[in-house]
């Protein structure tokens, strides 16, 4: 029987929090979680990641590394995302995974299942949905925890009419907002979920 999942996402190192929680079925695949993680923190899949849980029980990652063995002995090698479904790692609520994207930046998150519902055996797969959340998500490239604390400390100064313009590797950001959450927007994303990532495997199969 398939189950819904409320997952709470939470970036680490992110003061205030940065979080969303989603809810998903279980029968979605952890390639296919992915996706979810990049709408609704507003990312464009430019790069690497991980799901893992603890230090040696599960590991998956991006398909292009393929079955590598980990950095660390004990560890199992990396299974591929597509063929590994949520209900395989995500049974009791409680259980938790974490996220990492872009191994350069290194955004780091902790996804725990809140609460696990049953579905009717006849009834239809229910949507994925961002139910709620708090704070936009770094931007691509910022160079990680410390480049996102320097953007906020400089939109701060600009708030306070101690500097007029953003230094040249922040140009273009003066704009950016750090509290907002588009829940709409995610929401309306999600609904092409299903094409989203049967383009991304399709261009993945046509540079094979």
């Amino acid at each position: 029987m398939a189950n819904l999942l409320t997952l709470k996402v939470s970036m680490r190192y992110t003061q205030p929090s940065i979080w969303r929680r989603v809810e998903v079925p279980d029968t979605l695949t952890f390639w296919e979680l992915h996706f979810v993680l990049q709408i609704v923190f507003d990312w464009e899949n430019y790069h690497l990641f991980e799901f893992r849980q603890g230090r040696g029980s599960f590991r998956a990652g991006s398909p292009s590394l393929g079955s590598e063995g980990s950095v660390w002995e004990d560890e199992p090698p990396q299974q591929d995302p597509r063929e590994v479904p949520l209900s395989a790692v995500l049974r009791v609520p409680a259980d938790k995974v974490t996220y990492t994207y872009d191994f350069g930046d290194s955004w780091e998150h902790d996804i725990v299942v809140e609460q696990i519902t049953p579905l009717a055996a006849d009834s239809l797969a229910p949507a994925v949905r961002c139910l709620d959340g708090r704070r936009a998500a770094p931007l691509e490239d910022m160079g990680g925890i410390p480049g996102y604390e320097q953007l906020l400390d400089l939109l701060a100064e600009k708030a306070a009419g101690k500097r007029k313009r953003m230094p040249s590797e922040f140009a273009g950001l003066g704009k950016f907002d750090p509290n907002e959450f588009d829940l709409k927007g995610y929401n309306y994303s999600l609904i092409f979920l299903t094409e989203i990532v049967a383009d991304f495997n399709q261009l993945m199969a046509a540079r094979q």
